[in-house]
């Protein structure tokens, strides 16, 4: 089998990188893994982020790239490859006009989370997500590309130190695509639990993976093998934080989760509290929280506040009410409660080993394994800056410092590190060549998405949709690396 070009996995970078190279004339195969294409770009995101797109420009926002690269570089505090960020920017606004014009729509809608709302809106949301895709890959097909499902890359191969072509195992046969260059787009290597276990720094039973199982680092072992710099594998998508039961990750009770997403009183694993809790409301940075405290903190109530919950509504937003709100274009309520069922709820939480009630502080303390005394302070405490109304620890805003711990039954409930993939692996430059630890790149070899590294330091960045955006642009960057390396080469 012969193509000019192979792309290792079928996502939202892949069909980027593959529609792209097929409409410019070349010949390209895509490899998929699984027996679906789409990836997490599809089957995880609802919209991606841009810049100076024409949809924001209409609706008069004013936000420019140089303010988005100024956000990123201070974030990630210049330890991003900055010609990378720049690179991805410029090329965001015109994605949003490409992929309408292959099928797949977007609307600019209000920033889905509730602390980014006085930000400029850069949110760009699918519109008939699925078709949409399914015509971005017909548009690939038309053009003379081939899917193969169910197959996967498993070794690159080099002449005269130049890719010359990729061997893939396919059911139960392996065989050799030859061509001049490879993208490999497969999503880093969150389904890869050995993997996921070397790089973390909690305990791997806290890590809830909302990833693409698929994804195993296939792409990045085989260009680690070609001398490729991987020094910078290890980051994680942290991404909020869940309830989980250890019986079945699938559980799902309403109440819990949305107990799960307000800022009440959370303790770490000794028995004190670590942030202001309303960090909740920008789901990166709640991510990060819960990851730096070791990947999993308890949330504490007390029966004062469930009687008085599942009576009375409470003027707080659920840090997730305006993701579904944008979703399905309902108005934010910013209440939440009443929950006439949270007793049985939190039963149903307490047999699937997600929650814990006891009747003194000192029970609850030994049932989470936690130190008494610790634990014992921290209520005491947290009591103390209820009452007088102000969080002079950690400055969570007044109005959530509502509910004393005083009445017992006292409840547990354990949220764990949430991460949505592995963002980072192979070192690249802003034409997405796979890059060597001496900065030459591996001749004809390009990495996208999350086997690129580049794009962050050791956090997933709080503007919204900035992963998914750099799966598509990487794509199209990397596209457009490889026309010119085939005119040139080949």
């Amino acid at each position: 089998m012969e193509a000019d070009v192979v792309i290792v996995g079928a996502g939202a970078a892949g069909i980027a990188a593959g529609v792209s190279l097929a409409e410019a004339g070349a010949k390209v195969i895509m490899l998929e893994k699984g027996d679906k294409f789409g990836g997490a770009g599809m089957f995880g995101a609802q919209g991606l982020f841009a810049v100076e797109s024409a949809q924001q420009k209409a609706a008069g926002v004013e936000y420019t790239i140089k303010q988005a690269y100024q956000e990123l570089a201070n974030y990630t505090h210049y330890r991003s490859n900055l010609g990378l960020v720049k690179a991805i920017l410029e090329e965001s606004a015109s994605t949003i006009d490409w992929l309408e014009k292959r099928g797949l729509k977007t609307e600019l809608v209000n920033n889905t989370q509730e602390v980014h709302q006085g930000h400029p809106k850069v949110y760009h949301q699918y519109i008939d997500k699925f078709a949409g895709f399914d015509r971005l890959m017909q548009n690939f097909k038309s053009h003379g590309g081939r899917l193969l499902l169910k197959t996967a890359g498993t070794k690159l191969i080099q002449k005269d130190d130049q890719i010359s072509g990729i061997q893939v195992h396919q059911e139960k046969q392996d065989f050799i695509i030859e061509c001049s260059a490879v993208v490999v787009a497969d999503g880093g290597f969150i389904g890869n639990q050995g993997l996921v276990k070397s790089y973390l720094t909690i305990d791997p039973t806290n890590l809830y993976s909302m990833g693409e199982r698929k994804a195993t680092g296939d792409g990045i072992k085989m260009l680690a093998e070609l001398g490729a710099d991987t020094r910078h594998m290890g980051v994680f998508e942290n991404h909020a934080a869940s309830v989980i039961s250890p019986q079945n990750h699938k559980w799902h009770n309403e109440t819990i989760f949305s107990l799960t997403n307000l800022p009440f009183l959370w303790v770490d694993g000794a028995g004190k509290r670590f942030v202001d809790e309303s960090v909740c409301y920008d789901f990166a940075l709640w991510g990060n929280a819960t990851y730096t405290a070791g990947g999993y903190y308890y949330i504490i109530l007390d029966q004062q506040f469930v009687d008085y919950i599942s009576e009375h509504s409470l003027n707080w937003t659920d840090s997730f009410e305006r993701t579904f709100a944008s979703l399905s274009h309902k108005q934010v309520t910013h209440k939440v409660g009443p929950f006439s069922q949270i007793d049985a709820d939190l039963e149903e939480a307490i047999q699937k080993e997600a929650g814990w009630r006891a009747e003194t502080l000192d029970e609850l303390a030994d049932q989470i394994h936690v130190s008494r005394q610790n634990f014992a302070k921290t209520i005491q405490h947290y009591n103390s800056l209820v009452n007088q109304k102000e969080d002079t620890d950690f400055y969570k805003p007044n109005k959530y410092l509502q509910f004393s711990l005083a009445k017992g039954p006292f409840y547990a409930i354990k949220a764990r590190s949430t991460s949505l993939g592995t963002i980072g692996g192979v070192e690249t430059n802003a034409k997405l060549e796979a890059l060597k630890q001496n900065k030459q790149p591996i001749k004809g070899a390009y990495v996208t998405g999350n086997d690129a590294s580049g794009m962050y330091d050791t956090s997933y960045p709080t503007l919204e949709g900035i992963s998914c955006a750099f799966a598509w642009n990487s794509g199209r960057l990397a596209a457009k690396a490889v026309i010119q390396f085939l005119d040139k080469f080949c």
